[in-house]
């Protein structure tokens, strides 16, 4: 299962980030890959919609972005969809305990589309740092400012949500 870390799944395994754009589609090599496993993607209906994928402001709760209804705590995959809201979850297959459940499957289909993607770091319910880590979109670095604009809007409306050592787009 993908960490964002590297390997075939992350960015920053050596294998570089796509041209800057407004959005990004599923790398070729990833799309392929996963059109084999019948567990990830489905001809008729594409990519899964992983069923604990949540927007953040979706999932604030008492003043703390919470996960299967507890403070979220750890490195969770996100996206950030064709509108601008940001999609996060905890890495789960629903069709098979086994089987990888990348980024596209935050918002699912047969061309999931997104501005960029990567790994989010949540502790105690709070905000602390994202990366673009995403080996299926390998999003450009520029695209972060993306990510920025995001969390800037929800800062406005909720900085409750955002930890002291918050350090926005980051290394995790």
């Amino acid at each position: 299962m993908g960490s964002g870390k590297g390997g075939p799944y992350g960015s920053s395994g050596g294998v570089g980030s796509q041209p800057y754009a407004p959005t990004y589609h599923v790398v070729d090599e990833m799309m392929d890959k996963d059109k084999q496993n019948h567990n990830i993607y489905d001809p008729k209906s594409g990519y899964f919609t992983n069923p604990y994928a949540v927007s953040i402001p979706n999932a604030i709760r008492n003043g703390q972005i919470q996960m299967d209804n507890h403070s979220a705590h750890g490195t969770y995959t996100y996206v950030v969809n064709e509108n601008g809201d940001v999609v996060f979850g905890k890495r789960f297959n629903p069709n098979s305990s086994h089987s990888r459940a990348p980024h596209p499957t935050l918002i699912g289909g047969k061309d999931p589309q997104v501005q960029c993607a990567g790994m989010i770091r949540i502790e105690k319910g709070r905000m602390v740092r994202y990366n673009n880590d995403s080996g299926h979109f390998r999003p450009n670095a520029k695209s972060l400012s993306t990510v920025d604009e995001a969390m800037e809007k929800l800062r406005k409306i909720h900085p409750e949500i955002f930890a002291k050592n918050y350090k926005g787009g980051s290394r995790i």
